[in-house]
């Protein structure tokens, strides 16, 4: 049987409206096509959840937010509303990661590596980076999609630890 390589996007845009193949393949990956908009929601809305929490343990466990100091603007402080997890770290910045439906993706904002786009592959319960996976040319995969390195969860593990020196221990 031959293999596909595609992204979700090019799957859903289907112009020709051509029969899919029996098996999508990213890079090699089962691209996780979601059955409906409620099961993207509740991955989607797991992932930015177990993000926040994260993130939250890690600024208590290293700052000290329980005073009441006039000096609020420098403590970092993370939300999760609407689909969208604001990570606030002064004066470094502020990340953003957000669910964008119709794509079935999460996006990704920082000041330090820019905008990226993430998809999820089901057989690595990952979220990773969309130019990874266009990497591949549907035979073999590129060197770095089977990398770790190239998760949501990896790239604000690195950015936490080149700014802080933090170990943030979180699958995403």
């Amino acid at each position: 049987m031959q293999q596909y390589c595609y992204t979700t996007a090019s799957l859903r845009s289907n112009e020709n409206n051509t029969p899919a193949p029996d098996n999508y393949f990213m890079c090699n990956q089962i691209i996780r096509l979601f059955q409906n908009v409620g099961q993207y929601h509740d991955v989607a809305d797991d992932t930015l959840h177990t993000i926040q929490d994260a993130v939250e343990d890690l600024i208590e466990d290293n700052f000290d937010t329980d005073t009441n100091s006039s000096d609020d603007d420098t403590l970092p402080e993370v939300n999760y509303a609407s689909g969208v997890l604001t990570l606030s770290f002064p004066p470094h910045g502020t990340w953003v990661i957000n669910k964008q439906t119709p794509n079935q993706q999460l996006w990704w904002s920082s000041p330090i590596s820019g905008p990226r786009r993430y998809e999820y592959v089901e057989e690595r319960e990952r979220w990773v980076y969309t130019r990874v996976i266009e990497e591949g040319d549907g035979k073999e995969s590129a060197p770095v999609a089977e990398n770790d390195d190239d998760t949501l969860g990896s790239i604000l593990t690195e950015e936490l630890k080149i700014l802080y020196g933090w170990d943030l221990d979180v699958d995403a």
